[in-house]
C-alpha cells in the first residue's frame, strides 16, 4: 500500500470533488477518482487524471449543471 508523502499515513482509493481554477473562475469536478490520505486528508491526483481535468476545462464543454457557492471573504475578519 502506498504512503502520503506528507505525513506516511495509508492512502485509499476514494472519488472526491476536486475545485478547480479557470480564467478566474471556479469550476468543481465531481467523482474524480484520487487518493486520499486516512490520516491527514490530503488528496492526491494521478497525472492521467489531472491531464483529463485539463483537458476537460480547457474544451469548454457544457456542464453537467450549475451550482451557486457562497463565498466568505477573511481578509477583514482575521
Amino acid at each position: 500500500m502506498k504512503k502520503c508523502p506528507l505525513c506516511g499515513g495509508a492512502l485509499n482509493e476514494q472519488r472526491v470533488t476536486h475545485p478547480q481554477e479557470y480564467q478566474g473562475r471556479i469550476v468543481l469536478l465531481e467523482n474524480v477518482p484520487a487518493q486520499v490520505c486516512r490520516q491527514c486528508g490530503e488528496v492526491l491526483l494521478r497525472p492521467e487524471t489531472l491531464e483529463h481535468i485539463q483537458k476537460l476545462v480547457w474544451s469548454k464543454a457544457p456542464s453537467g449543471r450549475t451550482a451557486q457557492v457562497p463565498v466568505y471573504d477573511l481578509a477583514d475578519s482575521c
